[in-house]
């Protein structure tokens, strides 16, 4: 096994966006799944997050409303009040403090409250992608029995062909790694784009399962501060089997139900600084993913 290493530069200041929604994406739904009333997605930008319904996920967003979801946005601290309006609660990519932004994001408190109404019959959806994101939310995790690699996955066979990039996986019906379930029906193939892995302690489904080719990378960080810059390098070396994890998961958590996926691009659209294509807009199933994901987390499959 060969691992392929990347360096990564992140600048506090100064840095062009690598990355930016694609908002010319059809995000239309011919026939909308709500109406009245219209389940709300609390969609979390209080923890430092790197995805927001302005941003990078802004093309989920207007899907999402699309289809008949009132989505709001939580700009501060996870507290029993505001959860009690939500029917989903979704985290895509939240952050920690520091220069290398893997501290916890979420305090303790924070993950019991969300634990415990989700526990209760609430809905999460929460995404962490490769290295600081899965190390942000271990203890949100914790609480759910889901452990994050915090590194990066990358499979050698089983990747998308025409990108070239081993972390640019493929989960389809045809190389069975695509599991049928209410999140997959209708759904031929699904790619992921640079991405963790994760995996249950206990019980769940996986539905976008890694192959025995599949392997884990490990971070390596290095911080350099130049007057008010800081810059961040990040390589990924130390293969190791990722065989038995998965990048998509579900799981009935006492009243409640709980999607967790390792990479977050898959559920919007987006483009880099070539206009290269990322996420809905380069495969089309990742489209009926993302609604299939929030109809079963709503319990409408």
């Amino acid at each position: 096994m060969i691992a392929i290493t990347l360096l990564i530069g992140l600048f506090a200041c100064r840095e062009t966006p690598l990355q930016r929604p694609d908002n010319d994406f059809d995000v239309s739904v011919s026939k909308p799944t709500f109406t009245s009333p219209k389940p709300v997605i609390l969609f979390d930008e209080g923890h430092n997050n790197f995805h927001t319904t302005t941003g990078l996920y802004e093309p989920f967003a207007n899907l999402m409303k699309n289809d008949g979801y009132d989505v709001k946005t939580l700009g501060n601290h996870v507290t029993k009040g505001v959860l009690a309006g939500a029917t989903i609660f979704m985290i895509a990519n939240a952050k920690g403090k520091g220069d290398l932004n893997d501290a916890p994001a979420f305090t303790e408190e924070e993950c019991k409250m969300v634990q415990a109404w989700v526990s209760n019959g609430g809905a999460l959806l929460l995404i962490a992608d490769h290295f600081p994101f899965g190390s942000a939310v271990q203890n949100l995790g914790d609480q759910f029995g889901i452990d994050f690699q915090k590194g990066m996955v990358e499979d050698s066979i089983h990747y998308d062909q025409s990108s070239k990039d081993y972390s640019q996986l493929v989960f389809s019906k045809e190389n069975k790694l695509l599991a049928k379930h209410p999140i997959t029906q209708g759904i031929s193939k699904v790619i992921s784009f640079t991405g963790e892995s994760i995996k249950c302690k206990d019980s769940c489904f996986s539905f976008l399962t890694l192959s025995p080719a599949a392997y884990d990378l490990q971070p390596k960080t290095k911080v350099t501060k130049d007057g008010s810059d800081t810059r961040v390098e990040v390589t990924y070396d130390d293969p190791a089997s990722a065989s038995g994890r998965s990048q998509g998961v579900a799981l009935i958590f006492g009243k409640g139900r709980i999607v967790v996926l390792g990479e977050a691009a898959m559920l919007t659209a987006q483009k880099n600084r070539d206009d290269a294509k990322v996420g809905m807009n380069y495969n089309p199933d990742n489209k009926q993913l993302a609604l299939n994901i929030m109809h079963w987390l709503t319990g409408k499959e």
